[in-house]
């Protein structure tokens, strides 16, 4: 890696979401997402400048073991499920446009779900992670469905022990999930994550409400790539929301109010009606609404 190259760390316990962030981020399905641990290795993803796209694998002493100039999901999932295989780095070109990545010269570092007790690896994996980047912030991802578990205070704890002085920034992800009509809104789950937090030792924590399935989804079809059916249905429901409540996530948002401004200005315009509906200018803005776009802010400003 370029010693310019800015770290950032992605850490989380099983099925939060991790994955599915990090796709959004770079707006590249590259990382297998699903219900089950997904992530076994420690995964450096660089979104480039000038370079094609290159994906190597290295063995447990350092070793390159496999080399491929095509980046897929299914060699990343190979690479994965191989015991050969320690860590991976993947290099995707930066095409210069907003959509390809908020990101452009900077490592997403996948860490392995320090919580899978069906694996001890996975915990020395992280803990090895943690160790060799103690400077480098660390997007720790909270599922919205599932707050306040044992499994994230165990986490959380293991890397204050390790960097107390480690910056974290939180985001919320899955908020989509959450049943509005029973009052669960992204701002009264926030305060609870917030709550949360504090308890573990993490006072005035910066949490972002993100839905990064709905943000990778919008990503696609301004990419021009075929959506499944369900993927369509998500798209239709989340808009129909975003239009009636553009600023329901980022009112709730526990960052900088300056952040929070910048990513405002195109809700401002869905709000006065002035954008039409599944336009490239509605779908950008409804990219700001999940909550992309000020998570990137944040991550940005912290590295």
């Amino acid at each position: 890696m370029k010693k310019r190259t800015k770290f950032i760390l992605v850490a989380a316990s099983m099925s939060a979401g991790k994955s599915s962030i990090i796709n959004a981020l770079i707006g590249k399905e590259i990382l297998p997402a699903g219900n089950e641990a997904t992530t076994a290795k420690i995964a450096r993803i660089t979104v480039g400048t000038k370079t094609k796209p290159n994906a190597i694998a290295y063995s447990h002493s350092g070793n390159i073991v496999a080399t491929s100039n095509t980046l897929c999901t299914e060699q990343i999932r190979t690479w994965n499920r191989s015991d050969e295989v320690s860590a991976f780095d993947v290099v995707i070109p930066h095409s210069g446009c907003k959509l390809h990545s908020m990101l452009a010269g900077y490592t997403l570092i996948d860490t392995p779900g320090a919580n899978n007790s069906r694996d001890d690896r996975h915990k020395e994996q992280f803990i090895s992670a943690i160790k060799a980047y103690p400077k480098s912030p660390i997007l720790y991802v909270l599922n919205a469905t599932q707050l306040g578990t044992t499994d994230d205070a165990e986490i959380l704890r293991t890397i204050r022990e390790i960097n107390p002085k480690q910056r974290i920034i939180f985001a919320l992800n899955k908020v989509d999930a959450l049943d509005e009509e029973k009052d669960e809104t992204a701002k009264h789950y926030v305060s609870l994550a917030h709550n949360y937090l504090a308890g573990l030792g993490y006072k005035n924590a910066q949490i972002i409400p993100l839905m990064a399935q709905s943000a990778l989804i919008a990503k696609k079809s301004l990419n021009h790539l075929e959506l499944g059916r369900a993927e369509r249905n998500i798209l239709r429901i989340e808009l129909e929301r975003f239009r009636e409540h553009p600023f329901h996530f980022n009112s709730a948002a526990a960052i900088p109010q300056v952040l929070k401004k910048n990513v405002r200005k195109s809700l401002t315009k869905i709000s006065k009606g002035k954008i039409p509906v599944m336009s490239k200018e509605e779908l950008h803005a409804f990219i700001d609404y999940t909550g992309l776009s000020a998570l990137s802010a944040v991550i940005m400003n912290a590295a």
